[in-house]
């Protein structure tokens, strides 16, 4: 499909034929990524990175579109807020759902277990890769950042997913 200029594949985890792989990295390499890892770093070195305070912010608007915020929710994710870069990945706006409707088993298990590394207070870099008929579909890097809910009271997790053929 097309609108506005950008194509949109049919490019989502359940699809048969598709194979992801995640490969951790020990720091963002996308510059999207490494602005977001610094703005998030600095905030939480103050006190913590706070959902509807520190985000959104004018120093992450261009990065907005790469951006969802996690809930943890029974033992599973919700999508609080989901950018519109996330449509490239899914097919569709995915505020609203649980990881385990996002994904399929083997990718819940990875995506579940970074989210849990973040809401326990680690960051978590990874560089993907959607494969199809041996060629590389979708390249991109995410992370997963522990912030706070609005109130305070819960860890939250700030994801990100920045395409290496999208430039800043």
């Amino acid at each position: 499909m097309q609108a506005l200029g950008l194509v949109w594949r049919d490019v989502d985890s359940i699809s048969p034929g598709g194979d992801e792989t995640c490969v951790p990295l020990k720091n963002p390499v996308h510059s999207g990524a490494r602005l977001t890892f610094e703005n998030w770093r600095e905030k939480h070195d103050a006190g913590g990175f706070v959902v509807g305070r520190d985000l959104p912010s004018r120093a992450l608007a261009s990065m907005l579109r790469n951006l969802a915020i996690y809930e943890p929710v029974d033992g599973d994710f919700r999508v609080r807020v989901a950018g519109t870069g996330l449509v490239r990945r899914y097919g569709c706006d995915v505020t609203g759902l649980m990881l385990s409707q996002i994904y399929d088993p083997r990718g819940l298990q990875r995506q579940h277990d970074a989210m849990m590394k973040a809401k326990n207070g680690a960051a978590a870099f990874s560089d993907v890769k959607l494969m199809r008929a041996g060629k590389i579909e979708l390249q991109y890097e995410t992370l997963q950042l522990p912030v706070l809910s609005p109130d305070l009271s819960q860890s939250w997790v700030l994801g990100g997913f920045f395409y290496h053929d999208w430039v800043r």
